[in-house]
């Protein structure tokens, strides 16, 4: 057999780690490629590093479906810092006479002979280097190198892998930026419903709603937050505060009868409408909350949340982005909400008509009223788009 090992922290796993697998899997006809989540490595310590076995879940994730790669948690566990020569011994006790390819970056080629017995490590395995697209080494002149001073196999991939990294993605979970091109659907979706590489204050904040919402409802408010940062990056709008206001849009979002005991219990007036319709309760009481109980003092924000239930004539830019994200983020599924992505990231103001419409399509089927304000809306939102369609036409006529 011909076995690929293809370690690394993965933290997080990203699209470049899965297509260099994939690559080098076909280039070397493997018949088996494992990915080797590190548990500490010793040349990149670090204690703020995501726990191991959650990294495992993120591989996992990513190679659903793959045929041939498979994720590996050999190395945590092993207790103790993890070493290559170690791995390296487990899997040549394993799969015995079977040929042992270690894939790695081609810039660590230069720290080869600082690893823990060099030697030891070409004894048992091909050591197969990829690189990136902007590498300036003489990759040849270090593998002939290494293979005159330690013996073996060193290997140049034919391919050249791309120019991700695991750092950049936590850089955008930090800064509120789309990561959706640099890793897996699935990733994307366990990172944010794990909290994952985001800032503090808003781990905090997760981690309040975490005691307070099921887990469904708080799987739903991160992928909000996903939404809104990518509608937030598409419509200029501010990221930050679009993740703030996606994050506690839905901070109160109860049973309709526990939502009510809360209400008795705090002391919270309700009026006509609201005790009729319960669900109305929890985007006005959100922004109560998100003021006094986690310390947001932003208006924009705050109108943001108290407005993603039923909208309001005159919404901002941001309301919009979070009324939208909220019905269109990726656990949604239902009739038209293809289509609503599509146009959500062409014109928010379409995007947002179309989903009051199938809203109000939907409460009037079950036989309930459509809220009166829903229709003021509605055509407010119409108008807005025929106002930008003038627009767009008067400036065509003019460049004519």
């Amino acid at each position: 057999m011909r076995i690929g090992i293809f370690g690394g922290t993965y933290d997080p796993v990203h699209t470049g780690h899965i297509e260099t697998a994939r690559s080098v899997f076909r280039e070397l006809e493997l018949d088996k490629l494992f990915m080797v989540v590190a548990a500490d490595p010793p040349h990149k310590h670090d204690t703020n590093r995501t726990p191991a076995h959650l990294r495992l879940k993120m591989l996992e994730a990513a190679l659903e479906g793959e045929r041939g790669i498979a994720a590996s948690d050999v190395e945590i566990k092993r207790a103790g810092k993890s070493y290559t020569v170690d791995t390296l011994g487990v899997f040549k006790r394993q799969y015995r006479g079977a040929e042992l390819f270690l894939i790695v970056g081609g810039d660590m080629l230069e720290n080869f002979p600082l690893w823990r017995d060099p030697k030891g490590i070409m004894s048992m395995a091909a050591l197969t280097a990829v690189t990136r697209p902007d590498s300036a080494r003489d990759m040849r002149a270090i593998a002939d190198g290494i293979e005159r001073d330690f013996g073996g196999r060193v290997i140049l991939s034919e391919f050249t892998g791309p120019d991700i990294s695991s750092t950049e993605i936590r850089r955008r979970m930090r800064d509120a930026e789309p990561i959706n091109l640099l890793c897996d659907p699935a990733v994307e979706r366990f990172i944010y419903t794990n909290g994952l590489y985001m800032p503090q204050e808003i781990t905090a904040i997760r981690q309040k709603l975490y005691k307070r919402l099921r887990r469904k409802r708080l799987d739903h408010t991160m992928m909000t937050v996903r939404e809104a940062i990518s509608l937030a990056a598409k419509h200029g709008a501010d990221p930050r505060k679009a993740r703030l206001a996606a994050i506690l849009h839905d901070c109160i979002k109860l049973p309709n009868r526990e939502l009510l005991e809360y209400c008795e219990t705090n002391g919270y007036e309700l009026s006509a409408d609201e005790r009729a319709n319960p669900y109305l309760i929890h985007s006005r009481l959100g922004a109560e909350l998100a003021e006094t109980e986690f310390g947001v003092t932003d208006p924009e924000v705050l109108n943001a949340i108290r407005r993603h239930t039923l909208g309001q004539v005159g919404m901002s830019l941001l309301d919009k982005i979070i009324y939208v994200a909220d019905k269109i983020e990726p656990s949604r599924e239902y009739e038209g909400v293809a289509e609503m992505r599509e146009e959500a990231y062409r014109d928010i103001d379409s995007a947002m008509l179309l989903v009051m419409k199938h809203s109000a399509d939907y409460t009037a089927a079950s036989g309930r009223q459509v809220n009166p304000s829903t229709r003021a809306v509605m055509d407010w939102l119409a108008e807005c788009i025929e106002n930008k369609r003038q627009s767009h036409n008067d400036t065509e006529e003019n460049n004519g």
